[in-house]
């Protein structure tokens, strides 16, 4: 039989080392030394996990956190900017603010509202992205996605913790490949679906489409293929 799970609290200012917790509190800012296992993990201010991290339920971040391994999670939740050195597999990302990571995302939702970059994969069953700052991916893999940029953002009172609202407000992807894809302001070599439109502001080299396409006259498709 396992025992019974202490929590971790981190307040002010400190470090300590991994292992596994109940319920992790960074508030103000804390450094976790090695690979953590948790039940919850939440975060206000700046926080640093320098290990691979398991999470059985919700990892929530309202500031600033660096995590330098891998991240397994139920419910990833973000308020501020995260960067992420490993993998990422979560079932619910919800997303305010600004994502870096080093290699793929895996997600079954991912929800957006700012900016990101993922150096790799972007693999999720449903995407749902608001541009507020630039948006860099390698590849998108889906079975739907919808990318905007006309709905307001919801600081909640960050404004002091995310970089200003810039006008380069454009996702760029090597290949975006899902069942139903809808996209606005979008540069893209590779654009491949059953139903695809294509609103304002996109370029687009290659869409393939199985069943429909649709396209705004403001934006540019090289080339469009039924396959």
């Amino acid at each position: 039989m396992e025992p019974i799970r202490r929590d971790l609290k981190i307040y002010g200012q400190g470090s300590t080392s991994g292992g596994k917790f109940k319920n992790v509190i960074i508030k103000g800012s804390g450094i976790i030394k090695g690979d953590m296992e948790c039940v919850n993990l939440k975060v206000y201010g700046d926080g640093q996990i320098d290990g691979n991290l398991e999470v059985k339920d919700t990892i929530n971040i309202k500031g600033q956190t660096e995590f330098n391994g891998e991240i397994k999670t139920k419910n990833f939740k973000i308020q501020g900017e995260v960067q992420v050195k490993g993998e990422i597999f979560a079932d619910d990302t919800s997303i305010t603010g600004n994502i870096t990571t080093h290699k793929d995302f895996n997600a079954e939702i991912f929800e957006l509202e700012g900016g990101f970059t993922i150096n790799g994969l972007l693999n999720a069953d449903k995407i749902k992205v608001n541009i507020y700052w630039p948006c860099k991916v390698n590849e998108i893999g889906c079975s739907e996605i919808t990318v905007k940029k006309d709905v307001k953002i919801s600081l909640l009172g960050l404004k002091d913790m995310i970089k200003p609202i810039c006008n380069n407000k454009i996702l760029t992807a090597d290949i975006i490949e899902g069942d139903l894809i809808h996209l606005e302001n979008t540069n893209a070599k590779i654009v491949r679906g059953n139903n695809v439109t294509i609103g304002d502001g996109c370029k687009i080299e290659l869409i393939e489409y199985k069943e429909s396409f649709k396209k705004d006259k403001k934006s540019i498709v090289d080339k469009k293929n039924k396959i």
